[in-house]
């Protein structure tokens, strides 16, 4: 016997009803894959990793902006050069480079976290439920480990307006 009941609904107002009904049986652990935002995706939607975006931007931001001082004041020390009296190592001239590098450390960590996230993401969701999102329609993923046949059955009864059930 499977670990998992995958609903595939074509109307994601039916698969919110669903949801909701499957949540009022005391069920948790839903998890829905859809091929695009709808509002039933905030039904089961849990604060996850994505949270901690933000502070991959800014540990990218941070390294960017020593990358480009450390980049500055090494070129600076190794060719000495006066230019219009100033001093060698002349912050004000840093700025725009320091600024550059930072937007660009601060992106580059972003899309790269954003990516690995997204693929980490993925994982939860069983194969089936993949494919059938693929062809436009919302899977609606229920554990079904360690639940009495009754409870299953409750289970399939509120998941009802499915298209398709896969066991």
């Amino acid at each position: 016997m499977r670990d998992d009941l995958i609903a595939l609904f074509a109307d994601p107002r039916r698969a919110e009803q669903a949801v909701k009904d499957v949540t009022a049986l005391g069920v948790d652990g839903i998890r829905l894959a859809s091929p695009a935002p709808f509002p039933v995706v905030h039904l089961v939607h849990r604060p996850g990793s994505e949270r901690h975006l933000g502070w991959f931007a800014l540990g990218g931001a941070v390294l960017g902006f020593v990358a480009a001082v450390s980049l500055q004041v090494v070129t600076s020390l190794a060719h000495p050069m006066i230019v219009g009296g100033k001093p060698i190592l002349a912050w004000p001239a840093f700025a725009i480079i320091c600024f550059e590098l930072t937007m660009l450390g601060a992106g580059l960590a972003n899309f790269i976290a954003m990516v690995a996230m997204s693929a980490l993401a993925r994982r939860g969701v069983p194969r089936d439920a993949k494919r059938a999102v693929a062809s436009d329609r919302l899977a609606v993923v229920v554990s079904i480990k360690g639940r009495t046949s009754e409870a299953v059955h409750a289970i399939k009864q509120a998941l009802a307006g499915a298209e398709e059930i896969l066991p």
